[in-house]
This record gives C-alpha cells, structure tokens and sequence, in this order.
C-alpha cells in the first residue's frame, strides 16, 4: 500500500503561521502594556498637578521658594528675628548648645529639673546659674528690648530644601533656659514681679517662631512654652502679683493658645518634601546632591551616582509624591480639628505610613512615621497653657476675694474666664482642686486616666514601671 506523498512545506507554513500568531499576541500585549503605562502614567500626572493647584489655590507653599515667603513676610525693620539672632551671638562662647565647653552655659540645663520636678536649688548650681547669667548678660538685655516678637521671620535659606541650617533654634532654647533660671533666683530674692517679667520674654522667645513654616521650629516653640508655663508656676507659688501684670499674662498666653503651630509647621512640611519628591522625579541629581548634604559620610556612599533617566520614565518618584500630597492633606485636615479630635492623625498616619512602605514608595515611607507623635505633642502644650491661663485667672479672682479661692472654675466664668477651658485629652472641663495652701489645675493627660492631679516624676525616681506613666499634667500653686 503507497503513503501519502510527504508535504515538508506545508509544515513549515503551519510553523510560521504559529510564529506570527505568537508575534502579533506578543505585540498586542506589548501594545497594550504601552497604552495602559501611558495612560497611568497620564493619570498620574493629572493627579499631583490637580493636588499642587489644590495647594496653590489655598495659597499655602508648594516648594522651597514658597517657604521663604509663607505665612508672611517681615520687613527687615520690623522683623525681630534679627534681634534674637543678635543675642544668640552675643551669648558666651561660639557653641551654645547643651553639650558645649564653657561650664556656665552647659550647667544651666540643670533648671528643667527646677522646674518641672519641683527640685530645690542646690547651693552650688545657685553659683552656677548666676555665673551664666552674669556673663550672658549682654544676650539679656538685647531680649528684654522685645516688644512684638510675632512680628518675626528667621533668615533661612530654604532654597537648601531638608538640608537648610537652623542655627538660630539651640540659640533660643538656650536664652530660654537662662531666662527660667533669672527667674529663680529673682524669686529668691523675692522679686516675683521681676521674674513674670522673664515669663513674659520667655513668651516673646516662643512667638518670634510661629511664622517658620518647619516643624522642628515648631516643636522648639513648645517646648520654649513649656518652660515659660513651669516658671511661671514658679512665681505664682512665691508671690502674688498685680491685677495689671496678671491681665497682660493672660493675654499673652491666651494669643499663644490660640496659635495652632503644628498646622503651620505640617503646612511647611509638605511643601519642603513636595519639592524634593518633584526633584527625585525630574531633576534626581541634585536630589541626591541635597540628600548627601543632610547624610552622614556612610549614607553618602551608599547613594547611586548616576540614576538615569529611568527614573524619569518609570515614575515612581512621581507616584511616591502623589501618595505624600494624598497622606499629608489627610494629617493637615486632622491637625486642624485640635485634640482630642486630632488623636485620629497617629491611626490614620500610621496606617498611611505602613501602606507607604508596602508599596514602596521610600520618602512617604521614611517621612510619615516622624509626625504620628504630633498630636500627642500638640495636646500637651495646650493642656499646660490652659492649666496656665485658668490658674491666672484663679490669680485674678484672689485679688478680688482678699486671698480667698474660688469653690470651683464655674466661679470664674465669664468674668475671668470665657468659659471652663476644655482638657485637650478628653474635651472635658479641666480639673481643679483645693490644696491646703493653695490649688492645682490639671489635665488627665496622656494616659487618659483621672490620677487625681499627680504631677509626672523624674526620670531617675524608683517606681514600678507600670505606675512610670500614671500622672497628670499639672499646675500647683501653694503659697
């Protein structure tokens, strides 16, 4: 029986028709990839420049040059900031930070625990409290010529991005640490009217900071309050004072409060890490250049030198600014609330931050998780500035009543108080209580627990750990 006649050629048309069924399936997908890369990429686009106009149209700062010029400007004349940077550099010695050589200026950090234990002060830190003061004189005085301190902008060269120098902030903790320690030893001298004088320019040193759009300005700021708060307790436990000081206290402090610093400073946050992100994306070599300036000598080697333009084309620096613009609009909104509404910013941000790193976007990964302590931060300096402001008005009705205090704070409302200030914890009145010479005002504080007006110990005392955070945050006054 005869087989069929071979056919090679058909066999090879069914081969090359496979080929090319294969080549037209691989370039509909490539085609396809392309599209649909071209179309992200297109969206992508759109999305962080309808975010950056969004920014732009609540003219709040989109870049670096916007921060030199956000929240205000301050005509060289008028600007006060030179006045403190003028003092910064008449303190004694080059380094004033804590850390530095001369003994005057390193011993005066032994005020916080004045302050905020309640220490007495040692007969040998009284001699050095008075060496500093006396050659710091000079830094003193030019402070105390201040009159309107929020009339102030820093000379920063934010065009420096992250890696912009902020001399001026160790400079201004330090002249605040000398004023809380004048202060004390005016009340040794029982001269209280003197030292609320301190507190008052300890105040002006807080507010020459809350038109700097950065947040480490901020949370020195804070932390300048909080000194200013703990010395006035230190005056206000020695001696009364006039109705007229007490007055321009409670002014003061009151135009503090009403300062929300930390929106500021996130404002200013998201503009600086806006701008690098777009640098990454379009110009990554000065980028990198930026980073390396703010790095240490081994992070510095461990940056490529040459990223390429892949960068660019990939996008992902430019995705990584669409998910920071998106996380930061969410943390400036909840910021805004004010405690306790503003506690949902740590959830939130941690949240953001872990899905930041999931999906690899690096700087929203390596930024967010800086501010999840911020409203915490923030609740603490209000419940102490309100402790403060209630306890002056407390002061007030004293005057008033021949020394006598008032049964509770709804004594004071409205004329001492507008109302009850509320504790920035849990939104509830703050509390009050009858000392046996005299009061405290306090906040339950972070713990969110009423410990009954315990004031937060020292560091080194020997408690169980468990108890370590039982407190409130308190303002005692006993005289």
């Amino acid at each position: 029986m005869n087989e069929p006649p071979k056919n090679p050629s058909g066999k090879a048309n069914g081969r090359a028709r496979f080929l090319v069924a294969i080549a037209v399936v691989a370039g509909v997908a490539v085609l396809t990839t392309i599209v649909w890369f071209s179309v992200w990429r297109w969206r992508l686009g759109r999305s962080v420049d309808a975010k950056v106009a969004a920014i732009k149209a609540a003219g709040l700062p989109v870049d670096w040059q916007g921060l030199s010029k956000w929240p205000v400007s301050v005509p060289d004349n008028e600007n006060a900031a030179y006045i403190y940077t003028n003092a910064i550099a008449h303190l004694n010695g080059t380094d004033f930070s804590p850390y530095a050589h001369d003994v005057s200026i390193r011993a005066i950090s032994g005020i916080d625990d004045v302050l905020y234990f309640r220490e007495p002060l040692p007969a040998a830190m009284r001699g050095q409290f008075e060496l500093a003061l006396k050659t710091n004189a000079a830094a003193l005085d030019i402070i105390n010529r201040v009159t309107n301190a929020s009339e102030s902008r820093y000379p920063i060269n934010y065009l420096d991005g992250p890696s912009a120098d902020l001399p001026h902030l160790s400079g201004l903790i330090t002249l605040a640490q000398l004023l809380a320690c004048d202060a004390v030893l005016k009340l040794e001298a029982s001269n209280a009217p003197a030292a609320s004088g301190d507190v008052l320019s300890q105040l002006n040193l807080s507010r020459s900071l809350d038109n700097e759009p950065v947040l480490i300005s901020q949370l020195t700021s804070a932390g300048i309050l909080s000194r200013s708060c703990r010395t006035l307790e230190q005056v206000l436990g020695r001696a009364p004072l006039s109705e007229e000081r007490l007055s321009q206290l409670e002014s003061q402090f009151t135009a503090v409060e009403a300062t929300n610093r930390f929106l500021t400073g996130l404002i200013g946050e998201r503009a600086m890490y806006n701008e690098f992100l777009r640098l990454a994306q379009d110009d990554p070599k000065k980028m990198i250049e930026i980073a390396s300036e703010d790095s240490s000598g081994d992070d510095q080697t461990e940056l490529p030198r040459n990223p390429g333009a892949g960068w660019r084309f990939l996008g992902l620096f430019e995705r990584d600014r669409d998910f920071y613009l998106g996380a930061m609009a969410t943390n400036i909104s909840l910021i805004q609330q004010g405690p306790p509404a503003s506690f949902a910013m740590e959830s939130e941000n941690d949240r953001l931050g872990e899905e930041a790193r999931n999906r690899l976007d690096m700087i929203s990964a390596l930024m967010l998780p800086t501010m999840s302590g911020i409203p915490r931060r923030d609740a603490s300096e209000r419940a102490e500035l309100r402790d403060t402001i209630t306890a002056i008005a407390i002061e007030r009705w004293r005057l008033r009543h021949q020394g006598s205090l008032p049964d509770s704070l709804s004594d004071l409302v409205p004329m001492f108080l507008p109302a009850i200030p509320a504790d920035p914890y849990d939104g509830k009145p703050l509390r009050y209580k009858k000392l046996k010479n005299g009061y405290c005002i306090y906040s339950i504080g972070p713990n969110l627990r009423d410990d009954g007006g315990k004031a937060r110990l020292k560091p080194s005392a020997k408690v169980p750990f468990e108890e370590r955070n039982n407190y409130d945050i308190v303002f005692t006054v006993e005289r």
